[in-house]
């Protein structure tokens, strides 16, 4: 069956195939400017367009043709891009499918479905460009009438931003530590501008930054400018610390378009174990008979804290154990001795002992200590030789 009527400000010819559900309607336009399905007076002047979009009363009949197509956008959108955007003169091609059009029936707004442009030539209309929930649209007006259509262009271009912090997880103390913070963009736009801050730790002190790092207050601050869709960018710093302990890290960014980020990651600088190990008799030579003293000292000189500090000690065949005191209760077997073991030997910290030995017969003696910890599980082993005469 076959129907001929007016579209908006079209003189339309409206075939419908079947009953099908409303969207599969279709029609086709041939002239412009009948006055009763026009939705307003023709357009002279990009003011004009604005003036009909500004309209309070034409404003609820828009919003009703926007209804019936099922439009997800917020009409304010449309308004405030109708007063504001800029208006660009365009033709509408022969053969263009327009994917509806606002039209009058009986003076009710109402929305005609793929609507086919099948004038002899191009018709001049107005446009401009809006972007409504996340999506970029064309309004289009033809200058014959005030009808008008709205194109989906596609997901709103935008920057979407994300930030990781990269730095090694454990590091010798004195050693340049390395923290990167690498910002990608994988929206389908530039970032215009990006200010990453790294937050140095107290006690830290700064070698090197990638260039733009400024450190201000505690705060480390980069700028990153013009970070193109599906591109990364990366800045770093080089960090000394002299003391073990945890490192935390904390950074954030900013980007033009508003969007913030934040990241974090940690290393722990580790002390180096050094242990300085002294044995030394205080009197040299003796008679036999006479007693000597040796002294042992264990001094931590890494910056890393020693644990389960064991000293063990052998007498020559030709001493005999007199007494022993110290940093830990001495326990004598014979000619073997043990001292008891310290728990905790801190970074810099010394422990000593002091052993009396008496000697028995003349001889080349030598007086054996051994050291073993956590960290130095293979014995460290010293003799203190004493002349007996």
């Amino acid at each position: 069956m076959r129907h001929n009527a007016f579209l908006l400000c079209l003189v339309l010819a409206i075939h419908i195939f079947t009953p099908a559900p409303i969207r599969a309607e279709s029609h086709r336009a041939t002239h412009l400017g009948y006055p009763a399905t026009r939705f307003a007076a023709p357009l002279a002047t990009p003011d004009d367009l604005r003036a009909r979009f500004g309209d309070s009363n034409l404003q609820s009949d828009i919003a009703i043709v926007l209804e019936q197509w099922g439009w997800q956008g917020n009409t304010n959108d449309l308004f405030t891009a109708a007063a504001t955007a800029e208006i660009e003169d365009t033709r509408i091609p022969v053969g263009a499918i327009m994917p509806f059009m606002s039209s009058r029936k009986s003076g009710r707004p109402i929305c005609l479905r793929n609507v086919t442009w099948a004038g002899k030539e191009p018709a001049p209309a107005y446009a401009f460009n809006f972007t409504s929930n996340g999506r970029r649209h064309r309004c289009v007006t033809p200058k014959a009438c005030s009808n008008f259509y709205l194109e989906d262009l596609g997901p709103e271009p935008k920057p979407v931003l994300a930030m990781d912090c990269a730095a090694p997880a454990e590091i010798p103390v004195g050693r340049p530590l390395g923290v990167c913070l690498t910002i990608q963009n994988t929206g389908n736009a530039s970032e215009a501008k990006i200010e990453v801050n790294l937050a140095i730790p107290q006690g830290v002190i700064l070698a090197h930054t990638t260039e733009g790092g400024a450190l201000v207050n505690g705060t480390l601050t980069w700028e990153i400018s013009n970070l193109a869709p599906n591109s990364a960018r990366q800045v770093c710093a080089t960090l000394g610390m002299r003391e073990p302990g945890s490192l935390p890290f904390n950074a954030t960014a900013k980007g033009s378009s508003g969007q913030w980020m934040s990241s974090a990651c940690a290393t722990k600088i580790i002390g180096v174990p050094a242990i300085l190990f002294e044995v030394v008799d205080l009197e040299d030579p003796i008679e036999v008979g006479q007693e000597v003293t040796y002294d042992i000292k264990v001094t931590n000189q890494g910056s890393a804290t020693g644990t389960n500090i064991r000293v063990a000690a052998t007498l020559a065949d030709s001493q005999e154990f007199v007494s022993g005191s110290g940093a830990s209760a001495v326990q004598a077997d014979g000619k073997h001795l043990l001292m008891e073991n310290l728990a905790v030997l801190a970074a810099k910290a010394e422990a000593s002992w002091r052993v009396v030995v008496k000697a028995t017969r003349a001889a080349d003696a030598r007086f054996k200590v051994e050291l073993t910890s956590d960290q130095f599980p293979v014995p460290i082993t010293e003799f203190e030789s004493t002349e007996q005469y």
